[in-house]
């Protein structure tokens, strides 16, 4: 039985994915949001973007059904050893983790993301970086799709959170309650989009390097602090990384954001330079 229900959830999660990773080529004709500013054409092709890259299995390819099969193998290998992971995971648990739990658990917190790309795109305005801006509109884009393909996972799986007490192959679908809404992680999955629409707009290594660690450190914590199974980080990370590299497909081009360091034997100094 617990089979089958193992297998029940990797073909929903087969299934929710298909619509997040885009095929090669697929956005090629749509028109670019040029100057990327919160205005009303914005607002307005949103529920489009998504949709487009919802439906993007229609223009896949083999490389990308490769993608999928091992996006869902790796959550069902997790799916396979979610105890043991998770009571690894506890028992490693310090007083220096638990006292860094508050803040970090608040990097896949919805309100913060939103709170951290309204800063990333005022400061676009304010130096009137088109690339800045473009992160921040994307990354919203990306956070709001993420979330309602989130919603939908949650809400037909109805896996039992840890708390709960019902073990990692509990499920209830359709239940609507929040201990039957463990499946996949919300915030991990919020906290990756952003993360990788960071990283899709940057050429930095290092601004990469931040921004997917913040991402993972978020995801644990979801896990240690006994709110999801290892499985519900893995497959919510992999929703939220997924459906941002589909909308920054579809919004590809423009500047990026990098970052320089020079420094010299003859110098006494070091320059940290971004360029937008």
């Amino acid at each position: 039985m617990r089979s089958r229900r193992t297998a029940a959830v990797v073909l929903t999660a087969m299934i929710f994915w298909a619509g997040l990773i885009p095929a090669e080529g697929a956005f090629e004709d749509l028109p670019e949001n040029l100057d990327w500013r919160l205005n009303g054409r914005y607002l307005g092709r949103i529920p489009a973007d998504c949709w487009t890259a919802w439906t993007a299995p229609i223009r896949w390819d083999g490389n990308d059904f490769l993608t999928l099969a091992a996006a869902a193998g790796a959550t069902g290998l997790f799916l396979a050893f979610d105890r043991d992971l998770f009571d690894w995971i506890q028992d490693g648990k310090t007083e220096a983790s638990m006292d860094a739990s508050p803040v970090i658990s608040k990097i896949g917190n919805g309100g913060y993301l939103t709170a951290f790309l309204a800063v990333l795109y005022g400061g676009g305005e304010i130096f009137d970086s088109r690339s800045v801006r473009k992160t921040a509109l994307v990354g919203f884009e990306s956070f709001l799709a993420a979330s309602a393909m989130v919603t939908a996972i949650k809400i037909v799986v109805g896996r039992a959170r840890p708390y709960a007490g019902e073990g990692p192959a509990s499920y209830h679908p359709f239940s609507f309650k929040g201990r039957y809404a463990s499946f996949v992680s919300g915030d991990a999955a919020g906290a990756f989009a952003v993360a990788a629409t960071i990283a899709a707009n940057s050429e930095s290594f290092w601004i990469d390097a931040l921004a997917y660690t913040a991402a993972g450190l978020a995801a644990v914590y979801r896990v240690h602090d006994r709110k999801h199974w290892p499985s519900d980080a893995v497959a919510g990370s992999l929703v939220g990384y997924f459906t941002a590299r589909a909308l920054n497909a579809l919004n590809r081009g423009g500047n990026s954001l990098r970052v320089s360091l020079d420094a010299g034997r003859d110098r006494r100094s070091v320059t940290l330079s971004f360029f937008f």
